[in-house]
């Protein structure tokens, strides 16, 4: 198996929002794992952190290409090795590097940005195996911030939630500008 593809009714439109992001908290937990897994593996083992290994952000255009029926091949999680092999990433994938790395005590844990004060239209994801997966650094989350931008359409942007309550966002540190309208 190579490639996974998650195939669902996400983000179809605005009745569909609360199980849309209950979706996106998933896909998140998902990749943070698929991060931690491989930072611990042999091969991940000498992977830079998220700051030193050379990555900027960059928007996902559609490509075109989607293994979900009426897709557009627009919204990717990519890995580590996936992000590092590419040069950039967007949100998602930054974000879920840092918790991952942050989690596993493999690099300081110091904020390269902020603190930003909580926003009151954040969402917090916990860990959904509280008591199975421990961090060994400190316990940050995923978190997001959501704007609609029409009726019924909402854009996303992820962000690293500290336990002080406060935010750090790796898409601004890998040179995202604008993030400031989400919080």
């Amino acid at each position: 198996m190579r490639d996974v593809a998650f195939c669902t009714d996400s983000f179809g439109s605005s009745a569909t929002r609360e199980y849309s992001e209950l979706t996106l908290s998933c896909f998140l937990w998902a990749l943070i794992f698929a991060d931690e897994a491989y930072l611990l593996s042999e091969r991940g083992a000498a992977a830079p952190g998220l700051y030193d290994a050379g990555i900027v952000w960059k928007a996902e255009e559609p490509t075109g290409k989607s293994a979900c029926e009426g897709g557009n091949g627009q919204e990717q999680f990519l890995g580590v090795r996936q992000v590092i092999r590419q040069g950039w990433a967007d949100c998602e994938d930054v974000a879920s590097w840092r918790v991952a790395e942050l989690r596993l005590g493999r690099v300081p844990a110091v904020r390269r940005m902020g603190p930003f004060a909580g926003h009151p239209k954040a969402t917090v994801i916990p860990c959904p195996w509280p008591g199975v997966v421990k961090p060994r650094g400190p316990d940050v989350l995923p978190a997001f911030f959501s704007r609609e931008i029409s009726p019924g359409s909402w854009v996303y942007h992820i962000v690293v939630f500290w336990p002080d309550g406060t935010f750090e966002d790796p898409s601004r540190v890998l040179g995202m500008g604008g993030a400031r309208k989400y919080g």
